[in-house]
């Protein structure tokens, strides 16, 4: 008898996570169709084939789907930034360094359209911000860890504007990258990595691990 209500309860379980994913895929999909704002629990439970009231058994609101999206889409990015920011891809030539880098970024975007939405373009509660603020922050860290692998003489400072920089760029040209038009997006994919091999080429791209800075730079604690 214990045996068959544990796995009865197990069963329930996997099935009332399998309804959430299916209930945040549902929202990340009229995310990316109408936007945030204009969004609505209704149009969400259509999506997912679901009644409302089915759908607030699980979600409260609008706001706690956003979350659990961005709580989801956030751990996949983590696992990507561990290699994409790792201490091995700051070896590479800074060509194949932005192919290593940019690929996955934007690969995950197209999968992904309904946390683009509320990257890029939407008007979310500031919790959501918060949240996505921090994820910024670590993006930043980890980019700035690369800088400091590739190119030892830029100063903290110098090394936060340049990943500042650079994650202004990248979101400023991702909508793009990720249309509709697969050929046009991947010409711009193109253009944003030479727009970046020219930004960076001059700061770390002519040195690597432990190398010299280029002519004219003071090495910190010179």
């Amino acid at each position: 008898m214990g045996e068959n209500t544990q796995r009865r309860r197990a069963h329930r379980q996997a099935r009332g996570l399998r309804r959430q994913a299916e209930i945040l895929d549902a929202a990340g999909q009229v995310f990316a169709e109408v936007g945030y704002e204009k969004a609505t629990t209704n149009a969400i439970a259509a999506s997912a084939a679901i009644s409302p009231g089915v759908l607030y058994q699980f979600f409260p609101n609008k706001e706690a789907i956003a979350q659990a999206l961005a709580a989801r889409s956030i751990e996949e990015l983590l696992a990507i930034y561990d290699i994409a920011f790792s201490l091995e891809a700051a070896r590479l030539p800074l060509g194949v360094l932005l192919d290593h880098i940019i690929d996955p970024l934007v690969a995950f975007s197209r999968a992904n359209p309904g946390f683009l939405a509320l990257l890029v373009g939407s008007q979310i509660s500031p919790q959501l911000t918060m949240t996505l603020h921090e994820m910024y922050e670590e993006v930043l860290r980890r980019f700035e860890a690369l800088i400091a692998a590739r190119a030892p003489h830029i100063e903290p400072e110098q090394r936060r504007l340049i990943a500042t920089v650079s994650q202004k760029i990248f979101l400023a040209l991702l909508p793009l990258a990720v249309g509709p038009e697969a050929r046009q997006s991947n010409r711009i994919v193109g253009e944003m990595k030479a727009v970046f091999l020219g930004y960076l080429e001059p700061l770390i791209g002519l040195h690597g691990m432990g190398g010299t800075p280029p002519a004219g730079t003071i090495p910190h604690g010179s």
